[in-house]
C-alpha cells in the first residue's frame, strides 16, 4: 500500500514540477523579470497599467488620472487633456473588473508617495463598482503587489496556480516563449489609452459607425442577434450595493482628494440596452453625499445613449464618440454638444 502511494505521488508530482518549470521559464504573465514594452503580457490590464505608470513617472510625473474598469478604452485621454490646465499631464489606470477597492489602492499609492493629483475622473460601472474587493485568484485580475502591499512570493504563488489549472495557457506561454515576434503593443505606452491611436485623433466627436470595426465577426454577430434584437431584458438589481464598507472607502478617497485639492468628477458611465442595470437612486444619492451633487455625473439611464447600439462596440463598452460626448457634457455642459 506505501508503495503504491508513492507512485501516486510520483505521478502527481512530475506533471506539477513540469509545469512549475515551464512557468518559471516562460514567464507566461511576465511578472518574473523587469518590466519592459518590448517583453509584456496584457492579460491583467491592471498589473500592465501600474507596471508601466512606475516606469513612467520618473520621465512624465503625471499629475492627472482616469480610473476604472474595462469602460475606460471609451474615453480619450488626450481629448481630455484639452480641459485641464495647461501643463498637465495625464494617465489611463484601466484595469479589467476594476473596483472601488482597486481605485482606492491606486489613489493611496499616489499619496503616499507624494506624487501630484491635480485632476481625477472616476469612471463608474454599475454594478462592478462596487462589487466586493477582488479576490486575487487568478491571473487577469490579481493586483501589483506594490499597490496591494501583498507579499510578492504570495503573488507569484497565485499565479503559478492559476498557471497550472489552465491548459491553454500551458501551450500559449510555450508558443509565445519559442516566438521571436515582438508582443502586439494595443494602448499608448505615455497616456495608457487602450486606443493607440488616441493621440492622433481629430478631437472632435468620432463617428459612431466606427465602434464595432476591430470587433470579429462572430462577436459582431452575437451582439445583433443577442443584444441588438431584444435590448429590453433588463437585469433585475433592487436596492443598494453600496455598503457600509464600501461608504469608507468612497470616504477615504475623497478625503485624499480634499487634502491635495483635486478637481474631480465622477461619471456613472452607460451600457447598451436594458440588459445592462443603471445605478439606483439610493446608490446614486450615496456618490451625491460623499463626494457633492455637482461632481456627480449619470450617464446610466440615458435612452438617448443606451437604446442606439452604433454607440457600443459590445453591450458592456461604450465607443470613443460617447466618451467624447460625456467629457463634453461634464465640462462645457450638455448644451455644448446639441450646438
Amino acid at each position: 500500500m506505501g508503495r503504491f502511494l508513492k507512485n501516486i505521488a510520483i505521478l502527481l508530482f512530475v506533471p506539477l514540477l513540469l509545469l512549475a518549470a515551464v512557468y518559471f521559464v516562460t514567464d507566461p504573465y511576465k511578472t518574473l523579470r523587469p518590466f519592459s514594452l518590448t517583453y509584456f503580457d496584457d492579460t491583467n490590464r491592471d498589473y500592465l497599467s501600474s507596471e508601466l505608470f512606475v516606469q513612467n513617472y520618473p520621465e512624465y510625473h503625471y499629475d492627472s488620472y482616469v480610473f476604472g474598469s474595462s469602460r475606460c478604452g471609451g474615453i480619450n485621454t488626450y481629448q481630455w487633456l484639452t480641459y485641464l490646465p495647461e501643463g498637465s499631464s495625464q494617465f489611463l489606470f484601466q484595469a479589467w473588473g476594476e473596483t472601488i477597492t482597486g481605485i482606492d489602492q491606486k489613489i493611496t499609492y499616489i499619496d503616499e508617495h507624494h506624487y501630484p493629483l491635480e485632476n481625477v475622473l472616476i469612471l463608474v460601472d454599475i454594478p462592478l463598482t462596487f462589487s466586493k474587493p477582488q479576490l486575487p485568484y487568478q491571473a487577469m485580475s490579481i493586483k501589483d503587489p506594490r499597490f496591494s502591499h501583498q507579499p510578492g512570493w504570495v503573488f507569484q504563488s497565485i499565479l503559478l496556480f492559476d498557471f497550472i489549472q489552465k491548459p491553454s495557457e500551458w501551450r500559449r506561454a510555450v508558443k509565445k516563449w519559442r516566438s521571436s515576434a515582438p508582443p502586439r503593443i494595443n494602448f499608448d505606452p505615455v497616456s495608457n489609452d487602450w486606443e493607440k491611436g488616441n493621440k492622433e485623433l481629430d478631437l472632435s466627436q468620432p463617428p459612431a459607425t466606427d465602434n464595432m470595426r476591430n470587433l470579429s465577426r462572430k462577436a459582431k454577430s452575437v451582439f445583433m442577434k443577442d443584444y441588438v434584437n431584444n435590448p429590453y431584458v433588463s437585469i433585475p438589481v433592487g436596492g443598494s450595493v453600496i455598503d457600509d464598507s464600501l461608504i469608507g472607502v468612497l470616504n477615504h478617497v475623497k478625503s485624499v482628494f480634499d487634502r491635495k485639492e483635486t478637481d474631480y468628477r465622477i461619471i456613472v458611465t452607460p451600457a447598451y440596452g436594458y440588459k445592462y442595470p443603471s445605478i439606483t437612486e439610493d446608490d446614486l444619492h450615496i456618490l451625491q453625499a460623499v463626494f457633492g451633487e455637482e461632481n456627480v455625473y449619470d450617464f446610466s439611464g440615458r435612452e438617448d445613449i443606451t437604446l442606439d447600439w452604433k454607440n457600443f462596440s459590445d453591450p458592456n463598452h461604450f465607443g470613443l464618440n460617447i466618451g467624447w460626448q460625456m467629457l463634453e457634457e461634464v465640462y462645457h455642459g450638455r448644451e455644448s454638444v446639441n450646438e
